[in-house]
């Protein structure tokens, strides 16, 4: 399902003669960002929650965009599907998708049971057999129909906004015309708000992680982040002179083994003049948070794009009017050339 305002073709760069980073950077606007954003974080999605209408609308919205863009199935027709399992609500706990825990609730007299799908788009690099991983979850918490008022966990920022981005980024990858050093896979992961779940089956289900080389996560980048109460590693003081820019700020956040690439993309951010201002952070090993989880377990370098939490997070206030659009689309530049700066051998190009 496509809304009627969506530009979905590839097109011609203004420039056809520019170097391949600036063709893909020419691509990235917020007329197409805000016709992705607007549909995903609409009602008629109903909150996108997991395992429901509303999702499975999403999933096809996206898998429709990837095929317009002719960026190539990963799997068959671009869809993971798998399923989840969890106990009966009274007792708690988390839905589980690693094999010996669905085997366990299969035994039980009775379990719950989540049907999902991952959507997984693939554009092949010279290094057929090395992939970067570059993911945002589609997922968000649906409808609570006890609520007085709005009822609907629209879920711009978390995460249409990353969903938005992320197919940008397969457009420009698209129009630069310039195959990848290595193959991206390009991932929309479902189940996040769960327990990570559509990340962690990916991995569990990849073969050899140690061909992922770096895996890049896009989650809530679209507004000015005020609580860093989750997580402090995060913060950014409201309140200080030389944060008063603090609506053009992110967090650039990343494992230890992240660190030359990130410092060659805090670099290209800087050369091409992008009007955000990154903070560096470090992600602790096995710390929760988003899907970067499942690859750094696995000892996977990853990088996190992330604008922190606000007061809107995981209300009905998430919306999309909410959403700093030019903040976004700055955002989904630098997103495109951390491809660049995640590759060993090539380094984020200056601008010419």
């Amino acid at each position: 399902m496509l809304t009627a305002g969506a530009s979905l073709s590839v097109g011609a760069a203004k420039s056809p003669n520019a170097p391949a980073a600036d063709r893909g950077l020419e691509v990235i606007n917020e007329r197409t960002v805000e016709a992705h954003l607007s549909f995903l974080a609409s009602d008629v999605l109903e909150g996108r929650e997991a395992g429901t209408r509303g999702g499975r609308t999403a999933a096809e919205y996206i898998r429709a965009v990837l095929k317009e863009l002719g960026v190539a199935p990963f799997y068959a027709d671009y869809l993971q599907e798998f399923e989840a399992l969890g106990p009966v609500r009274e007792k708690g706990g988390d839905f589980e998708v690693h094999p010996d825990s669905v085997a366990a609730y299969r035994l039980a007299a009775s379990y719950r049971r989540l049907a999902l799908q991952n959507v997984i788009g693939y554009v092949e690099g010279e290094r057929k057999d090395e992939f970067t991983v570059i993911g945002a979850h589609y997922d968000h918490l649906g409808i609570d129909p006890l609520l007085v008022g709005d009822q609907i966990y629209n879920g711009a920022d978390d995460n249409a906004a990353g969903v938005a981005s992320l197919l940008q980024v397969a457009k420009a990858v698209q129009a630069s015309g310039q195959k990848p050093l290595r193959s991206l896979i390009f991932a929309f992961w479902d189940g996040e708000e769960v327990n990570y779940l559509g990340s962690e089956y990916f991995v569990l289900n990849f073969g050899e992680t140690g061909r992922i080389k770096a895996y890049i996560n896009l989650d809530m980048i679209s507004r000015e982040g005020l609580l860093p109460t989750l997580y402090p590693q995060f913060a950014i003081p409201a309140s200080t002179a030389e944060n008063t820019a603090v609506g053009r700020q992110f967090h650039l956040a990343y494992t230890a083994d992240y660190s030359p690439a990130a410092e060659a993309l805090l670099h290209g951010i800087a050369e091409r003049g992008l009007r955000i201002e990154p903070k560096p952070a470090v992600i602790e090993h096995g710390s929760r948070g988003s899907d970067y989880l499942a690859f750094s377990l696995r000892n996977v370098p990853v990088l996190w794009f992330f604008t922190g939490l606000h007061p809107d997070y995981h209300t009905p206030g998430d919306e999309v009017s909410g959403v700093d659009l030019d903040k976004l689309v700055e955002i989904t530049k630098a997103v495109y050339l951390s491809l660049q700066s995640a590759s060993p051998n090539r380094r984020c190009p200056p601008a010419p």
